[in-house]
């Protein structure tokens, strides 16, 4: 029951997470889908604990790291825009949205996980789940650190 929760509530969260991403921001619509987008987060962490297909640690493994990552991550969101920071919560949710959903998305299709069944992957080995993870990793430090590579990559090309 755990890994149907956690897969509808992940899914959902990615879909949803890209639109919020895209979407006008501020508005009042915004912070209704931004709260569903809280609840499906907490939906993912809470569900991921009770999932323990790899046993490494114990009962854990290493990606159940995001558990408690996630929780902290949106407690700092949800604080940053409710005293105004909104760069600070741009910044927070975008790194929620990388960090406690992209990674774990791309550890998750690894081969013998449910995930890697679901898409076709089952019988892939690791290169091609290495190189979907680089890019994945890629696109989501792209997105996080998106100001920095453009003005770095202005002061570069303005030299030249």
């Amino acid at each position: 029951m755990a890994v149907q929760i956690h897969l509808v509530c992940a899914a959902s969260s990615l879909v949803l997470g890209l639109y919020m991403l895209l979407s006008t921001k501020g508005s009042t619509h915004h912070r209704m889908i931004g709260w569903v987008w809280v609840v499906l987060m907490l939906g993912t962490a809470t569900s991921a604990a009770f999932i323990h297909q790899l046993r490494m640690i114990w009962i854990f493994s290493p990606i159940h790291i995001f558990v408690p990552v996630t929780f902290i991550g949106l407690f700092e969101g949800i604080r940053h825009a409710r005293a105004g920071r909104v760069a600070a919560h741009r910044a927070s949710m975008r790194s929620m949205y990388w960090g406690a959903l992209g990674i774990p998305f791309a550890f998750a299709l690894m081969p013998e996980r449910v995930l890697a069944y679901m898409f076709g992957f089952k019988d892939l080995e690791w290169f091609p789940m290495a190189l979907v993870t680089t890019i994945v990793l890629g696109v989501g430090a792209y997105c996080r650190w998106e100001k920095f590579w453009h003005k770095n990559f202005q002061r570069f090309f303005s030299a030249n």
